[in-house]
């Protein structure tokens, strides 16, 4: 099959799934990352014939696309940050508002002796890129899911670095060694929020890494303030990813921690999305 012919049927097997523009950008992908192609070689080589190899490694890509998984799951990494990451389904996809996330704590904070933890881990791309940027920082990453570290410690030997990774739950983890900075992107959209996002997060991401009840829509950040108490340095910072929904709340919150200060900022669409407290 051509590679032009291909990319008609590509087009037209996944119009009703995705709008025109996912459908061009996951065929760049389909270019770059399967067939070590770029955009410019397939306008130069429209009639290159796909090998046996090539057309069933495409083709089995875009049956997976066409179930909805998400083309990071089908490959099995993503960007962040620029960088590489491994990803699969035990772990959430990173997002582009978590790596505003990174920018701030970055711009803030130089790289001299820092100690830092990461709770709610993940994959492990928000410490694994502070390490990257911050050599001198002592970093942990805290993670209840075991498939999870283990997916983030083959990305920390993908990018050589040294991450200390607790497998442990978050509620009942009390080794207490203080630090400067506390970061945590942990699950804060609610379970009535569902009805809002797409299929494909429904049904390939893990709910765990996403979703805290309606009742205690809190309950992450509640047990990181408790933490904070005695974990978090006097004039140690704490960098939150927030569910914009409950911005008031946690300024409430943090209020009965006797934080001193705080910082609102929004992410690249315009939402409030990250907070920064000062103990």
């Amino acid at each position: 099959m051509k590679i032009s012919d291909f990319n008609s049927k590509f087009r037209s097997d996944l119009t009703e799934l995705y709008t025109v523009d996912e459908v061009s950008s996951l065929f760049r992908i389909v270019l770059e990352e399967l067939l070590s192609f770029d955009t410019t070689q397939f306008y130069l080589k429209p009639d290159y014939i796909l090998n046996n190899t090539e057309l069933d490694k495409v083709n089995k890509f875009t049956n997976e696309l066409k179930k909805g998984k998400p083309f990071q799951y089908v490959i099995g990494e993503t960007r962040f940050y620029n960088y590489k990451f491994y990803v699969n389904d035990s772990v959430l996809i990173p997002r582009i508002e978590t790596e505003g996330l990174v920018d701030w704590i970055l711009r803030e904070n130089k790289d001299s002796k820092t100690t830092v933890i990461d709770f709610c881990s993940g994959s492990g791309c928000i410490a694994i890129t502070m390490k990257m940027k911050r050599k001198k920082w002592n970093i942990s990453a805290l993670e209840i899911d075991k498939k999870a570290i283990d997916l983030a410690k083959r990305n920390s030997f993908r990018h050589s670095v040294e991450i200390n990774y607790i497998h442990a739950d978050i509620f009942s983890w009390n080794n207490y060694d203080e630090v400067d900075i506390i970061i945590s992107n942990p699950p804060y959209v609610v379970e009535s929020q569902k009805k809002n996002m797409k299929v494909n997060v429904l049904n390939f991401e893990p709910e765990k890494s996403i979703f805290v009840s309606d009742q205690n829509p809190l309950i992450f950040y509640k047990r990181i303030f408790d933490i904070s108490k005695l974990k978090l340095k006097e004039g140690g910072l704490l960098y939150f990813e927030i569910n914009p929904k409950f911005k008031n709340a946690l300024i409430s919150l943090s209020k009965k921690y006797s934080f001193s200060t705080y910082e609102l900022k929004k992410d690249i669409f315009r939402r409030n999305r990250y907070f920064k407290f000062q103990k």
